[in-house]
């Protein structure tokens, strides 16, 4: 039963300005207002109006609130990182200062601040207001840890990785299976300042850290972080209609910042597990020679498949292009749409493997929902989650690229053939099956997740006033 929302006192959630980022501290949000507190959801100006464009309706379960990152109108032509991120550090802080003072004259003070940990400044300016701060991992601890351990040893002069990394509960990583910002710090210096270094930089001082996982998947790994950060896994932040279905009309995608295309009807009428479904997430762009080997590959494949390609930034231009001659070849047993509702694509029972890139969110969503899948990585943390998707939890398989990093169409229908026919396909999805029901059971009542999040929610409930703890009471 849901507890009325707001007894339990006030939190503010601030994500990174990103689908990827915002998509899973939503759902946290959702499970928290079922547990009685009120959140307010803090995004960016300009994220508050695309999601809008997308969704005129707010989401009902929550309040939302507005801070600026200093490009209200949009990123320009020739947006750099680096730039970017010292402007939402510089004017974030500033405007979220206001708005927590102006939030204090009104009465509604927060007690606590969630704040993705890509946003470290968010802590200083919650502690200076007298907040408790909670950093939320939107990455997965494996990765975490990773950082942890070794960001010593990067820098923004080419590393040694010549020796393969060891870290406790993990397999050996080689230099193709770390986060590219590690492997080649030289070619991605801003965000290996921003994702490994200044996240690290008060993560001691916060008051929690949540991670985007559960003690099924990353028990063991969990205990290097617990050892330096007031950890609780409370994931995975996925609708509860997919997993324990204790929140009433939770579905999801209530602040998708793109619009989507109900692909739902023409997955209807294909047979069950016959369909491939093909996403690479909301910010990577393939280049020309790439898109050419997975079209082709699909084509060659004869398998029915939904793609979801993304109409890039201007400053990607060029990329994501299909070939020519690729929709007509493919009218009957294709459908390319610029984006889809896909947790209701991954569990629709037409839908038998997920070719996908491997950002956190999308492999935790495929594990949920018990799918197989192709890992394909790009880059970031996408290489080391690639890595435990076909060899530590064996629910997937990573096509071999050729010398020059392309996966060619050969490859793309090989993988397909072997991801959804025959015995490896039968294993693969024996074991994201098994995976689901762990991850059903963390986030049921009285599972690992549930009592982590209970633990949070009476935290801040006990800050409050005693009389005002919402769980159990």
């Amino acid at each position: 039963m849901e507890v009325e929302k707001g007894r339990g006192g006030h939190v503010l959630v601030l994500p990174y300005p990103t689908q990827g980022h915002i998509n899973p501290m939503l759902q946290f949000s959702r499970r928290l207002t079922h547990k009685g507190l009120r959140v307010t959801l803090v995004i960016t100006i300009q994220n508050l109006q695309e999601m809008r464009a997308s969704n005129p309706s707010d989401p009902a379960f929550l309040d939302i609130e507005h801070i600026s990152d200093g490009f209200d109108d949009g990123l320009p032509v020739d947006f750099k990182l680096d730039t970017y991120v010292d402007s939402l550090k510089r004017v974030g802080s500033q405007t979220l200062d206001s708005l927590l003072t102006r939030l204090g004259a009104e009465g509604v003070r927060p007690l606590c601040v969630i704040y993705d940990s890509f946003l470290p400044w968010a802590l200083d300016v919650a502690h200076a207001h007298g907040i408790l701060g909670a950093a939320f991992h939107t990455q997965s601890i494996a990765i975490n840890t990773l950082y942890l351990l070794h960001h010593d040893k990067f820098s923004d002069k080419k590393t040694d990785i010549t020796t393969p990394i060891s870290v406790p509960g993990m397999p050996i990583l080689e230099s193709s299976d770390l986060p590219s910002y590690m492997s080649e710090p030289e070619l991605y210096p801003a965000y290996l300042k921003m994702v490994v270094l200044d996240q690290l930089s008060n993560m001691d001082q916060a008051d929690f850290v949540l991670a985007n996982s559960f003690d099924s998947l990353e028990g063991e790994l969990s205990r290097e972080l617990a050892k330096a950060f007031p950890l609780k896994m409370i994931g995975p932040a996925v609708p509860s209609v997919y997993l324990d279905n204790m929140i009433a009309d939770d579905k999801g995608s209530d602040a998708d910042l793109y619009k989507a295309v109900n692909c739902l009807g023409w997955l209807d009428e294909r047979p069950v597990r016959s369909t491939v479904y093909v996403s690479f997430g909301s910010l990577v762009g393939m280049p020309k020679e790439q898109m050419e080997e997975i079209a082709w590959g699909l084509h060659a494949s004869k398998r029915f498949f939904v793609w979801v390609v993304r109409t890039l930034p201007r400053h990607l231009e060029g990329r994501n292009l299909l070939p020519k001659g690729f929709s007509e070849a493919t009218k009957d047993r294709g459908l390319v749409v610029s984006w889809c509702p896909q947790l209701e694509v991954l569990s629709h029972r037409a839908v038998a493997c997920f070719w996908t890139h491997c950002g956190w969110n999308s492999t935790l969503e495929g594990l949920s929902l018990g799918v197989p899948m192709v890992a394909m990585p790009q880059w970031t943390d996408q290489l080391t989650n690639a890595k435990f998707v076909s060899d530590v939890w064996r629910v997937g398989m990573r096509p071999k690229a050729d010398n020059r990093g392309i996966v060619g169409r050969e490859e793309v229908e090989r993988c397909l053939r072997e991801a959804m026919e025959g015995e490896t396909a039968a294993e693969m999805r024996r074991n994201a099956e098994r995976w689901s029901e762990l991850a059903k059971e963390a986030l049921d009542e009285g599972g690992s997740s549930d009592r982590n999040i209970n633990e949070f929610v009476a935290t801040v409930c006990f800050r409050q006033v005693r009389h005002s703890c919402c769980i159990g009471h």
